[in-house]
C-alpha cells in the first residue's frame, strides 16, 4: 500500500524496535534511470528496504522523495 514516510514508520515500529528503517527513510531517493543509480548500486536498489523475522516480511520501496510502497506479509 502507498503511504508517506511517517505512516510507513508507524507501521514499521509495530513490528521492530531498531533504527534501520529511519536510516533508510533519511537516505536520498535515487532516480532509477540516473547515473548515480547505475554507478553506485549495480547489485540492487538503494530505494528498497526489506526486513524479515520468523513471523513476517516487511518491505518498503521508495516511489519518490515522500511516497513509499509498503508491504507486510505474515508468514504462515
Amino acid at each position: 500500500m502507498e503511504m508517506n514516510k511517517s505512516e510507513a514508520l508507524k507501521i514499521y515500529k509495530q513490528y521492530f524496535n531498531d533504527g534501520e528503517f529511519i536510516d533508510f527513510l533519511e537516505s536520498p531517493y535515487i532516480v532509477e534511470d540516473s547515473d548515480d543509480f547505475e554507478d553506485y548500486y549495480p547489485e540492487g536498489t538503494p530505494n528498497l528496504f526489506s526486513k524479515e523475522t520468523s513471523s513476517l516480511f516487511f518491505t518498503a520501496y521508495k516511489l519518490n522523495e515522500d511516497l513509499l510502497s509498503v508491504t507486510v506479509e505474515i508468514k504462515k
